[in-house]
């Protein structure tokens, strides 16, 4: 149960407020007259599908976005607009990006320099090592990070473990409003909840937040208030003890749960043919991994964080054209769930970033058959309702989409086997659901998914799960086995 402060709006003078606030790019709307305020010590549950408007919302109340119309206040003093994010500090805002911040080729005191400047000067390595390791042993014991640690080299979770900690760092001004965007999509369940006792402490200094999540379980455990968009309104605001999480789905996609269609989990033919078989892989953390992927098969991975699910992935996109220990029948393609680092081409438009993966399928001697590798793209995006243009760059669109479209890429392909690593990681439900509908259907055609999830309820979705734990396959749960209860309980299982 949540120690939050039950007052909607807080008193005296809001935190934030927010007046009639539209933002049109071309033809799209981003934001439509947006009215909001928060309270001092609220904790805010901003929620709405991919593309809803959030990201803009948020980039307006940092001063980074000009609105068309409209305004934006913290405490009674207005956000400069087009500013950069440090008149926002300078305000008492602090803002965690879905999309990391960090610079990947500076080591972390560094990037701590670049987000705290007033760290320079005579000293400031030690200065800059020490507020980030003790803000980084505050909010998440055990981290792990050390501060001569470049980014790049460190794995996702820890990457935003510094992106949340550098926001706890003393800066200009007193923190007043925190941003945290998605900020347990790469975070093990002990980090989420270390972080989520960080903002109840926040709370009862008076340190208001907006939290926005994905996560249903998050949103109605941790706020205060839930404010719910839709194609750039706000369609609902209500205190979040009101509500629960078909209610604000329903609202979220403006149709009734009922009526969304769950995938059916099947049992695949025993007789049907291996398409992925790996007998006694040892590699890289991994030990003793026999697994066989049959012909349309969907097969979770799942067990505590860290326990050498990607690796395993890694391995078998590595091996895809078959070693000792892996045999594969047919072509392999991997989404990963790490899509700035090994996703997206950001420089290339989104249809590119899709086509790729079907450039070399439509060649001839070197040449590229433009129409049936724009004819796949404009396919794809369609069945995964990608909101976007295909000839617009694909950092325009929201996270969401982005990672859409990385597996667009994949299933565009003629791959029958599909790798996929956390990819739902930052996308909402809705979409969650039109793609497992997606993948169900592929699985029917044939297709084989091999599937890394770090959310316990999309194993439901699988034909068969495989916990992992230290690098090994410790159980295997099929058709009713597959709940949240025995993952768990397998997952703290130690194969001698």
């Amino acid at each position: 149960m949540s120690n939050l402060p039950d007052s909607e709006n807080g008193q005296g003078v809001p935190t934030l407020q927010l007046s009639g606030v539209s933002k049109n790019y071309g033809k799209t709307q981003a934001l439509a007259g947006v009215d909001l305020a928060i309270g001092p010590g609220e904790v805010i549950g901003l929620v709405g599908h991919n593309g809803a408007g959030k990201s803009t919302l948020m980039r307006v109340i940092c001063g980074q976005t000009v609105p068309d119309t409209g305004d934006a206040s913290i405490g009674g003093h207005p956000v400069p607009s087009g500013a950069p994010l440090t008149e926002a500090r300078a305000l008492g805002i602090q803002i965690a990006f879905q999309e990391l911040s960090l610079a990947p080729t500076l080591r972390v005191f560094e990037n701590t320099l670049v987000a705290r400047p007033a760290l320079a000067g005579w000293g400031w390595r030690k200065k800059a090592q020490t507020a980030i390791i003790d803000v980084l042993d505050e909010i998440f014991p055990g981290h792990g990070v050390k501060p001569t640690d470049v980014v790049e080299s460190l794995p996702l979770a820890r990457r935003q473990m510094i992106e949340i900690a550098q926001t706890a760092i003393p800066d200009r001004a007193p923190l007043s409003l925190l941003i945290l965007d998605e900020p347990t999509s790469a975070l093990g369940h002990e980090q989420a909840e270390n972080l989520f006792a960080h903002i109840r402490k926040l709370s009862s200094r008076g340190v208001s937040t907006i939290l926005i999540s994905h996560k249903m379980g998050e949103i109605l455990q941790n706020t205060t208030r839930s404010v719910i968009m839709r194609d750039g309104h706000i369609v609902e605001e209500r205190p979040t003890r009101e509500l629960d999480a078909d209610s604000i789905v329903a609202v979220m996609s403006a149709e009734s749960v009922a009526e969304v269609k769950k995938p059916n989990r099947r049992t695949v033919a025993p007789d049907a043919r291996p398409l992925l078989t790996v007998t006694d892989l040892h590699a890289n953390r991994l030990h003793e991994i026999d697994v066989s992927l049959l012909e349309g098969e969907i097969v979770g991975i799942s067990g505590l964080d860290g326990q050498g699910q990607q690796e395993l992935l890694q391995a078998l996109y590595h091996a895809r054209r078959g070693t000792r220990a892996v045999q594969v029948a047919g072509k392999v393609s991997f989404v990963t769930g790490d899509r700035q680092r090994a996703g997206i081409f950001p420089l290339w438009s989104t249809g590119e970033n899709i086509g790729i993966g079907v450039a070399a399928e439509y060649s001839r001697a070197g040449v590229v058959d433009r129409k049936r590798e724009q004819s796949a793209v404009a396919d794809w995006m369609t069945r995964l309702a990608v909101r976007g243009r295909s000839d617009s760059p694909i950092v325009d669109l929201s996270g969401g989409n982005q990672q859409k479209a990385l597996i667009a890429r994949a299933l565009a392909t003629s791959a029958n086997v599909v790798l996929l690593d956390d990819p739902f990681r930052g996308v909402d439900i809705d979409t969650r659901r039109l793609l497992y509908t997606r993948m169900r259907e592929e699985a029917d055609k044939g297709r084989s998914f091999l599937w890394f999830t770090t959310e316990n309820a999309e194993l439901s979705e699988c034909d068969r799960v495989l916990v992992m734990s230290e690098g090994r396959i410790v159980r295997e749960l099929v058709g009713e086995e597959i709940t949240e209860e025995n993952v768990i309980s397998a997952s703290f299982v130690v194969k001698e």
